[in-house]
């Protein structure tokens, strides 16, 4: 079965490899080139199924040299391939006009490849080829629309900020196989769990790999000040964007999951993780609220979901982080791939936008979100995290506040069963996938971190709330300036870029105008 389960892993890689081979061929006719797209689609959910199968027939992980197959790994490949089949069908439709969309079906099976190589990568030097590989394909999706000036810089900027990643990456990896003397991640992974289970520390060499690896998480997951491709590659065709958003972007929190018991055992890790990605999911948050184009304001909520992502991991609640991963890909390939429709993109804004709380309901949103973490408190065994549980009665105590227009009315019952029906989906999933992450670590309830997190949660509900209430004062005014500008971090980091390493930018305004989105 083992030697199933390893054809099958290969093929993966070079099915999608073969179809972005296709297209690059130019002998081939549009038509031909077309079929091999839909033939490419076929034979993933052929592959995936047979894989499936072979796998829940003999439920055990398989580990090779150089590919592994773990719960993870397969639900992580699923959900690539249900992207890629999406994906094809819906760009099928939306470039059966453009005239270079070979180039677009290239790029887009070359990328999705190299995904899947890092996915089931088992060994250091195969990771970090398909995690180069990722970054040097997608950028030449970005390049789709080489004659937008926004575009091109967007990718530029991202094209440098991956090479840094990359370095730092490849870094970490030598330092690892120096101190272990091994390419394989599963005997690294195990090492490190029975680090955690006889209490021990880390050398020094891991704990700076360590610290690589999260820098490396935060550049791929866009965080600030280093986010502003993110939010300029929405010049990019619909597809790509939702390609980013729900299938590379999040690779940083993969890449934690990937390597959870060293993030445990590694505290100078988990701060940097905890401050940055805090801060930078506080900025984002705030910054979304002042935005109004509905793939802007969709690439700041990718920035600030991202913080939270990595907060869970820094946390040791990698089984909410994965959680958080599987549902932020699915929405954002659909929030995307929804918002060039008319209807679907009206209902996407009217749901993306905040809802604006009175003072009344700000105080009752605070009451009952009290009331809900002192019962969690007094009546729960479990010791994870209080700053959890505080975002989450903030989130259910705002919806409920913002979703009841009066005290007694269906609304009242409304808001009630859908608090609770989304409560139930959260425990069953985090239940679930907690089956498929090996238990790790977790930060103390009111230790220092657990606290640094509560207060950056209570900092973000109590600005927003003021911007809410008070629109028109002075500061409120001056505050939703900076906020709409981002601090200005992208512009110094453009400058920055420019300076490092200038690009040349077609001035073709006049002929295909780049769209300025807020």
């Amino acid at each position: 079965m083992h030697s199933v389960l390893s054809y099958s892993l290969l093929l993966f890689p070079l099915i999608l490899g073969f179809g972005g081979w296709f297209q690059e061929k130019h002998f081939f006719s549009n038509a031909q080139k077309n079929s091999a797209v839909q033939i490419t689609a076929i034979l993933l959910v052929i592959t995936a199924i047979t894989l499936s199968i072979a796998y829940v027939s003999e439920p055990a992980d398989f580990v090779g040299p150089w590919f592994a197959l773990t719960p993870v790994k397969l639900l992580m490949l699923l959900m690539v391939i249900f992207m890629t089949i999406t994906l094809i069908k819906f760009s099928a439709r939306y470039l059966q006009t453009e005239k270079n969309v070979d180039r677009y079906w290239r790029w887009l099976l070359l990328s999705l490849a190299s995904v899947s190589i890092v996915i089931l990568s088992n060994h250091l030097l195969m990771f970090w080829l398909g995690w180069v590989a990722i970054s040097l394909c997608f950028h030449r999706l970005l390049l789709f629309y080489p004659d937008r000036p926004r575009a091109v810089l967007a990718a530029h900027k991202k094209f440098i900020l991956a090479r840094v990643a990359e370095f730092l990456l490849l870094a970490a990896f030598i330092i690892l196989y120096w101190s272990h003397n091994t390419f394989q991640i599963t005997s690294l992974v195990a090492h490190y769990q029975s680090l955690i289970s006889m209490g021990a520390e880390l050398v020094f060499a891991d704990k700076v790999a360590a610290v690589l690896i999260a820098f490396t998480a935060l550049i791929k997951c866009a965080q600030l000040p280093v986010h502003g491709w993110l939010i300029q590659v929405v010049e990019a065709p619909t597809p790509i964007s939702a390609l980013l958003h729900a299938g590379i972007i999040n690779l940083g929190g993969f890449l934690l999951i990937s390597f959870a018991p060293l993030i445990s055992l590694a505290t100078g890790a988990q701060w940097l993780l905890l401050i940055l990605a805090g801060i930078s999911l506080f900025i984002s948050a705030l910054v979304m609220m002042t935005r109004i184009s509905v793939k802007v304001r969709l690439a700041w909520s990718t920035c600030a979901q991202m913080g939270l992502m990595l907060i869970e991991c820094a946390l040791g609640l990698y089984e909410i982080a994965l959680l958080h991963l599987f549902t932020h890909s699915l929405y954002k390939a659909y929030a995307f791939l929804s918002s060039g429709d008319a209807l679907q993109g009206y209902h996407l804004a009217q749901f993306s936008k905040p809802k604006k709380l009175g003072m009344t309901s700000a105080f009752i949103t605070l009451f009952i979100a009290i009331i809900s973490l002192t019962i969690v408190v007094l009546i729960s065994r479990d010791v994870t995290p209080i700053s959890i549980w505080l975002l989450v009665s903030l989130s259910f105590a705002m919806y409920f506040t913002t979703a009841i227009k009066k005290l007694f009315s269906k609304d009242v019952l409304l808001a009630v069963i859908t608090v609770s029906v989304l409560l139930s989906f959260y425990w069953l999933g985090k239940s679930l996938v907690g089956y498929l992450v090996p238990e790790m670590p977790q930060a103390m309830m009111f230790s220092a971190m657990d606290i640094w997190i509560a207060a950056v949660f209570l900092s973000l509900y109590f600005t927003s709330v003021v911007l809410s209430i008070y629109p028109n004062a002075a500061m409120t005014k001056t505050l939703s300036r900076w906020f709409f500008s981002g601090l200005y971090l992208d512009e110094s980091m453009t400058r920055l870029t420019l300076i490092l390493w200038p690009v040349r930018l077609r001035n073709n305004a006049h002929r295909h105008p780049a769209r300025h989105t807020q």
